[in-house]
């Protein structure tokens, strides 16, 4: 599943993930200075798997790369500093992370990039952290990156350091592998792959059973989201490698009292306040639907004690509602589509997308995705979905990267060709952080759904203190 997020990028489409960090220097002795961010990473490198290996790939591409240590990292390569322009204001800071996301990662050395940004209004610092979507899903970010902050500005005593590197030791690759042990990592995959297939035709067959039994059990007057049923809106297409970001942040317990008074789940609330920026956004333009706009929702599959950097991630459909005036009915309906969603992922079983992924050849697959893109193909068939909305808990206290506090936090997922927009969403302290981010030739406006973020929940949050009085 990590190999595939390498064979999907094309030209126009970055498989990587960004997360920005506001930094309020101000407390720090002695003021803030570039170097301290070098100096962090040269401590806790060893405790950050994937910005210690780097790829490498079998002869001929015929079985999937491997992981090997990096003996020697120069962090110059890794970490570019630069002075945001006047004034330094949070569209200045979107400008700067949209050029950011549009640059590829080499695939000759470890695959992060860090982007600090100096000069932002109120002496405020960004730090922006690049890594390819190979090495990392979203909750294993979080974990693995954890390692970065600290609890106290002062750091961390060499103690918890040591108690740190015990509990990555284990995820180690070993060195890099020579010809030989290449050729037999390539002749081993080679040969499964028949018998991985033949797997495969029962494990296909007994989903599509639960898939059938499973919406059988809810009864014919349910429906969840259906792939390829989405209506087209204009950000919806084949992409350009260009992108435009927009961030923005809303109270966290503004959230949960919509959640705590009308019911159903944290994820259900954020998802139709989606639902509703969308249809603010779209009516605005006079482009909104008759029929609902499909999101893709990643599901981590990752278990409680799963500390590896990999990817443990399964995807559900689910509607957002924008075809619904009311703002409640309109949760309602986005609480049921997800647990048709949740219900259809289940039915699917996890096992089944690890399976396809494992036997996906990299020369075809990333022959296909490039014909894809050139051939302009998500401009010809209906639409599979119209956007990604992925929804990752952080962390509800205080934290500090390199002695500075941690403000505000954002993230940013990967464009598909398809979508061409892609809504992340993470919480931190008493905040909400939404990352927005599309093509730009596609939504160069994205700034204007952004601003429907806030106004979206305050319609979803008056009306169920409405309802509760």
């Amino acid at each position: 599943m990590d190999a595939t997020f390498l064979y999907f990028e094309t030209p126009s489409m970055h498989m990587h993930v960004l997360g920005t960090l506001v930094l309020d220097p101000t407390d720090i002795p002695g003021g803030w200075n570039r170097d301290r961010v070098h100096r962090l990473l040269r401590e806790r490198l060893d405790l950050i798997p994937p910005f210690r290996r780097r790829l490498l790939q079998p002869t001929l591409r015929l079985h999937h790369p491997v992981w090997t240590d990096v003996e020697d990292i120069d962090l110059h390569d890794h970490i570019t500093t630069v002075t945001c322009r006047a004034p330094g204001n949070e569209a200045q800071l979107e400008e700067l992370l949209g050029g950011f996301a549009a640059e590829k990662l080499p695939r000759d050395r470890p695959l992060f990039h860090i982007l600090v940004v100096e000069g932002l209004a109120k002496g405020r610092v960004a730090v922006v952290i690049k890594v390819h979507h190979c090495a990392v899903d979203g909750v294993g970010a979080a974990r693995i990156l954890g390692n970065l902050f600290d609890l106290e500005a002062t750091g961390r005593t060499p103690e918890s350091l040591e108690q740190a590197r015990a509990m990555v030791a284990a995820t180690a690759p070993s060195s890099e592998p020579g010809i030989p042990a290449l050729a037999l990592h390539t002749a081993m995959g080679l040969a499964s792959r028949p018998l991985g297939v033949a797997k495969m035709v029962p494990a296909v067959a007994k989903s599509a059973v639960n898939l059938v039994m499973s919406r059988r059990a809810k009864g014919s007057g349910t429906s969840g989201a259906i792939p390829f049923t989405a209506p087209r809106a204009s950000f919806n297409g084949t992409i350009s490698p260009d992108r435009v970001v927009a961030l923005v942040d809303v109270p966290l317990d503004d959230i949960k009292a919509v959640k705590n008074a009308v019911g159903g789940t944290f994820n259900d609330a954020v998802i139709a306040i989606c639902g509703g920026a969308f249809r603010r956004y779209l009516d605005a333009r006079g482009e909104l639907p008759d029929s609902s706009l499909i999101a893709v929702v990643p599901v981590s599959v990752r278990s409680d004690d799963d500390n590896q950097a990999a990817n443990r991630t399964s995807a559900m459909f689910t509607s957002l509602g924008t075809d619904i005036a009311d703002p409640l009915e309109r949760l309602e309906s986005v609480r049921n589509a997800n647990d048709i969603g949740k219900a259809d992922q289940k039915a699917l079983g996890d096992e089944l997308v690890v399976q396809a992924a494992e036997l996906a050849s990299p020369n075809i697959t990333s022959l296909i995705a490039r014909l894809y893109s050139t051939a302009r193909l998500a401009d010809l068939h209906p639409v599979v979905h119209n956007v990604v909305i992925s929804n990752v808990a952080g962390p509800p206290i205080q934290i500090y990267f390199a002695g500075a506090k941690v403000e505000r936090m954002f993230p940013l997922g990967p464009v598909l060709e398809g979508p061409g927009l892609n809504i992340t969403v993470v919480s931190y302290r008493d905040r909400v952080g939404f990352g927005l981010i599309a093509c730009k030739q596609r939504m160069p406006d994205v700034a204007e759904l952004a601003a429907q973020v806030a106004p979206a929940l305050d319609e979803l949050l008056q009306a169920a203190k409405a309802t509760a009085s």
